[in-house]
């Protein structure tokens, strides 16, 4: 009976990850409409949630923090708890960089066009997709997907790459330079999104086998 009730704590726990996980990518998918629509009511919106985010994160740890407290745990149960702590912590983190989005997305008036506008977007649908695989890859302890994101990540560093060589190469004018450079920043938080997603793969393989890979 004791090991079963264990096994519920442990499981109810896991579980809050899908649900932050969930919130984050709520986040997120509203940071990458305020910057295609430029939504000022939608960005003050995601600035208001992370505070809630924030808790989440920080009850997930005193849960983990009680349960090893109270049990104990060893082995396999010790580092599926670590994991749980660890991956909310990586989640809070991309929730700061869709706040981050939306603040810088604040300043921008205009894009310098439209070609510009639609790679930045892409980026971020991809970066988001990424969290998104690796929270699956976490439900479903899919070890071969979490894997496969270390090679997302490198074409999202390589399109990262380009995109700023594009932004600063461009003829521009003065308030064309306040536009790039903001923009810039954007793609910067978006190119770190999809090293949290790598790092969210990096605590799944380390649940499965107990060992740490470093992906990135």
């Amino acid at each position: 009976m004791l090991r079963s009730m264990f096994q519920e704590q442990l499981d109810e726990v896991a579980g809050r990850i899908q649900v932050l996980g969930t919130a984050v990518l709520k986040q997120l998918d509203a940071a990458i409409d305020g910057l295609s629509t430029k939504n000022r009511a939608a960005v003050q919106q995601i600035i208001d949630n992370d505070a809630d985010i924030n808790k989440s994160e920080l009850d997930i740890n005193e849960k983990v923090f009680d349960i090893i407290a109270r049990q104990q745990p060893v082995a396999t149960d010790l580092r599926r708890l670590i994991v749980v702590m660890k991956m909310a912590g990586d989640l809070e983190r991309v929730a700061d960089f869709a706040v981050d989005i939306a603040k810088v997305s604040r300043r921008i008036d205009d894009f310098p066009n439209e070609e510009l506008k639609q790679e930045l977007i892409e980026l971020a649908l991809d970066a988001k997709g990424m969290i998104e695989k690796a929270l699956h890859a976490y439900a479903t302890k899919n070890v071969l997907t979490a894997q496969q994101l270390a090679k997302a990540d490198d074409e999202i560093d390589e399109r990262f790459g380009k995109l700023i060589k594009k932004l600063f190469r461009q003829e521009t004018t003065d308030q064309d330079v306040e536009a790039i450079t903001q923009l810039a920043f954007i793609a910067r938080y978006i190119e770190r999104i999809a090293d949290y997603a790598t790092n969210l793969s990096e605590w799944i393989l380390y649940e499965a086998n107990g060992q740490y890979v470093d992906l990135n």
